[in-house]
């Protein structure tokens, strides 16, 4: 996911340059973290409570304040001082942003809508010396629901992928040198082809069936303490939005029969369903 205020950190297809694994890996956590349970309005996190919650995910203490450093230092998150205490909030616009990336990671795949055969197809280009805007383009097209199909050509079996990549664009400053084409693919290959070069279906089916397997909810799950359906809920939740970049809800019209995106989906959304509250409930309560 990349930010408008700043670098989306690693993990869910976000990848930092440079910087060590694990602090990678803290501020991916927390980006999970706040993403999930701070994007109600008026939803804070004390610095104490982060650093808890992101111990119960593996996060050593030092790693997790430097997160937050990072995090808001990068437009995310915004400190309210307390004394000695200091409150964590999203700030406005990073609200703004997880709320409508809500509908990528969430509302989309578990409604999914019927598909009427349109593809979007959006031409740009980026010259190679601006590398980190090429990045950049990338990640924000995948978000949006495009795969690539080469030679700066995207496509996306969603019409509303078109009102997404003019935002894109809009924001990135490359409205100007783009084209986009709305219709049905033609007399020449196949719609089959198309979606082979642009996403990678056989590396989505064995994670799908891996997400399937990692959180099946076949495992005893009563009695658990809050802590730890907060540790397993973020856990899944953190790899779901990993599929928001490689998965657009492709229509099952394109995709092989017994798809585990299927199981995989219905699995997340049970869970998510039974956990959440209790989640949130938890780490609401840290202080």
């Amino acid at each position: 996911m990349e930010a408008r205020s700043g670098s989306a950190p690693a993990g869910g297809g976000w990848q930092g340059n440079g910087a060590p694994r694990a602090s990678r890996s803290a501020r991916s956590l927390l980006f999970t973290v706040v993403g999930e349970y701070l994007r109600d309005p008026g939803a804070t996190l004390w610095t104490a409570g982060a650093v808890a919650a992101l111990g119960r995910l593996g996060v050593e203490e030092r790693a997790a304040r430097q997160a937050l450093t990072r995090t808001a230092r990068d437009g995310w998150i915004t400190a309210e001082r307390h004394g000695r205490r200091t409150l964590w909030r999203l700030t406005s616009r990073a609200a703004d942003h997880f709320r409508e990336s809500a509908e990528s990671v969430y509302r989309a795949r578990r409604h999914p809508t019927d598909w009427d055969g349109t593809w979007t197809v959006l031409v740009t280009s980026v010259p190679e010396s601006r590398r980190e805007l090429r990045h950049r383009l990338r990640t924000r097209l995948r978000w949006a629901g495009f795969g690539p199909l080469g030679q700066g050509v995207w496509i996306s079996p969603r019409v509303g992928s078109e009102k997404a990549a003019r935002q894109v664009l809009d924001e990135l400053g490359l409205t100007a040198s783009a084209v986009s084409v709305v219709g049905r693919i033609g007399g020449l290959g196949s719609e089959f082809e198309v979606v082979s070069r642009a996403w990678d279906l056989g590396g989505l089916a064995r994670d799908y069936a891996a997400f399937a397997a990692e959180f099946s909810d076949r495992r005893e799950r009563d009695g658990r303490e809050p802590a730890v359906v907060f540790a397993e809920q973020t856990r899944m939740v953190h790899r779901w939005r990993e599929f928001a970049l490689r998965d657009p809800v492709l229509p099952a019209d394109l995709l092989p029969a017994r798809w585990p995106g299927h199981d995989a989906r219905d699995l997340f959304f049970r869970r998510h369903d039974a956990d959440h509250h209790v989640a949130a409930a938890w780490l609401g309560a840290l202080s």
